[in-house]
């Protein structure tokens, strides 16, 4: 096997090598990117909070009313015990009866209010901690087959590597350093095959000398205009 030929294999295999290594980069780049399941995630923690505080909320105001009951029990005791004689006294007692009482009701609208607020919130806590678990499975489904697209990588890499070093203990010393700095500066494609007699990376036109000597493949053959190394 001439070196052009060696060269070109070896060519298709350092570009199948940077083929898998974009792959790999976008793979690890959806990996990292937690984004959806952390919004998803934060709007759960907000609604959750929400309905937390409203809770908080009807507790404050269930022990304010249960505390203006107590005191309405025992206004009423005394109201009605029969003990009170003095006019003014009982008028004082059903004013506080009355503000109580008045009081009592707010409360208590209030409460009910919390309530369906309290209810609404938690149906849409139980909905986006449903849209999270959603997302979580099937990002944690997508980052498994992702971890096994890596592996698969990990493999062709591998077996890359093993066919690279074959090729390049083939080839001279001068032909490599030459194919590695054009891999450097032409974008990893160093060499280029002659098609219709131009150069399938520029299509500038192929003298007929430069295919001739390129047919032979026991010399480095360039691209008068690109400076590839030119393969038939």
């Amino acid at each position: 096997m001439n070196q052009i030929t060696l060269l070109v294999e070896l060519q298709n295999l350092d570009t199948r090598s940077d083929e898998n290594a974009t792959l790999r980069a976008a793979l690890e780049t959806k990996l990292a990117d937690a984004s959806a399941v952390h919004s998803v995630r934060a709007a759960l923690d907000s609604s959750e909070k929400n309905s937390a505080e409203l809770k908080a909320k009807l507790r404050t105001l269930e022990l304010e009313t249960s505390g203006l009951a107590d005191k309405l029990k025992q206004v009423n005791e005394r109201l009605y015990s029969g003990r009170i004689t003095n006019a003014k006294e009982l008028a004082g007692l059903n004013q506080d009866e009355k503000m109580l009482q008045r009081r009592k009701g707010e409360l208590e609208d209030q409460e009910l209010a919390l309530m369906e607020q309290i209810e609404s919130a938690d149906n849409v806590a139980k909905e986006k901690r449903a849209a999270y678990e959603n997302i979580e499975a099937e990002t944690n489904r997508r980052n498994e087959k992702e971890r096994a697209e890596l592996r698969e990588l990990d493999a062709s890499d591998i077996e890359l590597a093993r066919k690279r070093a074959t090729i390049r203990a083939q080839l001279p010393t001068e032909s490599l350093r030459v194919y590695d700095d054009l891999r450097r500066t032409k974008k990893g494609r160093a060499v280029a095959a002659i098609k219709a007699s131009s150069c399938a990376a520029c299509g500038y036109a192929v003298p007929s000398g430069l295919i001739s000597r390129a047919r032979v493949g026991t010399e480095l053959v360039f691209c008068t205009n690109c400076e590839r190394i030119l393969a038939l």
